[in-house]
């Protein structure tokens, strides 16, 4: 496996600012870590939205005992909010916390009140609801002229993750438990530094997703962006995409025709190949680069910690930022990264600065990385930021005349179906995992149960495709529950009246835009959070949903 694979029971002494890690190579051929999981949950995006959604479903499922049926769990930005501490947080505000205290209480709808929903304590979204983003995002921006593209990571650790004990340090390195001992013998610099570790009653796989835009000063497209998947135990991108390199072109220095003098300077790059163990992550490149399982790795000139996951995974804006280089270049996450080689693609490479994005950006379901491993069972979690369109022609729809834009259903979903979404700064294009014609009858169902008003929570199998791009071998059914957030009636009508009052004010009451509240922008003077009103209803939407229909969800399970 190359040069720095290691001799068993070989010493090694300590090497001051070289690390000692597992590279692993993951390509043609090759399992990914995590690889043969029966049952994956994939929690999409969608800022603090998805954050209580996500929350309301962490809770019913956990009401249902089904947690520890889990084997894996694959988050996407506001996704990632909720799962990062739903994974990681073990003391809140100096207290040891159990999973039925940090989701919160068990709801009944009848008894949600408009008191009741202000003082109902919900640790996991404690930070969000605080209403006080904008103050702490004004202040970092001040102290960080000149370094804008840090502030992001550090905003998750300072409003984010701020009432967890050590989640939103930015010096704690990340790993799994059972590894910590070897990585300690291994680095006995590290053996007084922090590290974080999941809980050990969540399930062992954890992928937190982002994506590689592109080296500095270059361009993302839909034939070079790839997956970027950041684990407790390891970071990296999977698979070369297609099995061969990608290829960079300039980005325009300001949004405005440059008559294609950008496009004159292109980059051709191996993206991709493997993972390196988190706490070694983000250093030069090796002199060998194929793998191994002691590989001498140059020290990151500061841990890749767990703001910096879950800000990489929530960066909505890279991926519309880096098409302009005067915003990309400031702006945008950035990390070193280089490839891990192989017979396929050999040629060493060095580290360079990549502008890193929101897994939204390429796969907003966080779907496809479950695939990659092997998964046969999901249950999957669409925090929709569009309602679906009740006076399209759905009943005259066909399989040649149907449009899932124009229909309102979400993009996560059809995009794995082989439509493409045009909207800028979404590379959605090389996701097709079913068949196109089976995205029709599946939006038909979706429409339907909405308007009957009933949770919109159904139970499919598909077969699934192969995908090169994402390394996804395919020729296999997968079976999945799909709980897509829409407006339930039936949840809403068995609230109190003043909260269903309430509602009916829209745009002029407490819960505007309910229940698809927008990422950004839903309360006044606080840019990125939800009101604890405005949350914790919709979690316990969520949650009704899950309950209503936990029957398929044992059926998923038998």
């Amino acid at each position: 496996m190359g040069q720095c694979a290691s001799t068993k029971g070989e010493k090694y002494r300590p090497l001051g600012d070289v690390l000692r890690a597992k590279v692993l190579p993951v390509h043609a051929g090759v399992e990914l870590p995590g690889s043969g999981i029966n049952l994956g949950l994939c929690a999409s995006g969608g800022g603090a939205r998805a954050m209580s959604f996500t929350t309301g479903v962490y809770r019913a499922l956990n009401q249902l005992e089904l947690i520890p049926e889990l084997d894996a769990i694959s988050s996407v930005s506001g996704g990632t909010w909720c799962s990062s501490i739903f994974m990681f947080g073990k003391e809140f505000k100096g207290e040891p916390i159990e999973t039925a205290e940090l989701l919160g209480k068990a709801t009944v709808p009848s008894e949600l009140t408009m008191e009741a929903l202000k003082e109902g304590l919900v640790p996991l979204v404690s930070g969000m609801v605080s209403g006080d983003s904008n103050g702490i995002l004004k202040s970092l921006l001040a102290e960080h002229k000149g370094r804008e593209y840090e502030v992001w990571p550090k905003l998750m650790s300072e409003w984010l993750l701020r009432h967890f004990d050590g989640l939103g340090s930015l010096e704690a390195y990340m790993a799994q438990e059972k590894d910590l001992k070897r990585i300690r013998e291994d680095n006995p610099q590290l053996e007084k530094k922090p590290f974080l570790t999941p809980r050990a009653d969540r399930p062992k796989t954890f992928v937190m997703n982002g994506c590689t835009l592109s080296p500095l000063k270059y361009q993302a497209t839909t034939e070079n962006v790839v997956s970027f998947q950041m684990c407790p135990d390891f970071t990296g991108s999977p698979f070369y995409p297609r099995n061969r390199e990608v290829k960079y072109t300039m980005a325009p220095i300001l949004p405005c025709k440059d008559f294609g003098l950008s496009g004159l300077r292109t980059l051709t790059r191996t993206m991709g190949g493997g993972f390196t163990e988190t706490f070694a992550f983000g250093g030069p490149a090796p002199a060998n680069q194929d793998g191994g399982e002691k590989c001498p790795l140059k020290e990151p000139s500061s841990p890749f910690a767990l703001p910096y996951a879950v800000g990489i995974s929530s960066w909505a804006v890279g991926g519309a930022f880096n098409q302009v280089r005067a915003l990309g270049n400031v702006l945008n996450i950035r990390k070193d990264y280089w490839p891990i080689t192989s017979e396929l693609l050999p040629k060493r490479q060095a580290a360079i600065a990549y502008q890193l994005g929101d897994g939204g950006s390429l796969d907003n379901a966080g779907l496809l990385p479950l695939l990659q491993r092997g998964a046969r069972k999901v249950i999957w979690i669409s925090s929709s930021w569009t309602s679906l369109n009740p006076d399209y022609d759905w009943a005259g729809a066909t399989q040649e005349t149907f449009n899932p834009q124009e229909a309102g259903v979400v993009d996560q979903v059809f995009c794995t179906f082989g439509y493409d979404s045009s909207a800028v700064g979404f590379f959605y294009s090389n996701n097709q995992v079913f068949e196109r014609d089976q995205c029709l009858p599946l939006s038909q169902e979706l429409v339907s149960l909405k308007s009957q008003g009933k949770p919109v929570v159904v139970r499919k199998k598909l077969k699934v495709l192969p995908n090169a791009w994402w390394g996804i071998d395919g020729g296999y059914d997968l079976e999945f529950v799909l709980i897509y957030l829409e407006q339930c009636r039936e949840f809403e009508e068995m609230l109190p009246e003043e909260t269903r009052q309430e509602i009916a004010r829209g745009a002029e009451g407490a819960f505007a835009n309910y229940p698809v509240y927008p990422v950004t922008g839903q309360n006044e003077g606080d840019l990125l959070g939800l009101t604890a009103q405005q949350s914790h209803l919709l979690a316990a939407q969520a949650e009704y949903s899950v309950r209503a229909n936990k029957e398929l969800f044992r059926k998923l399970l038998s």
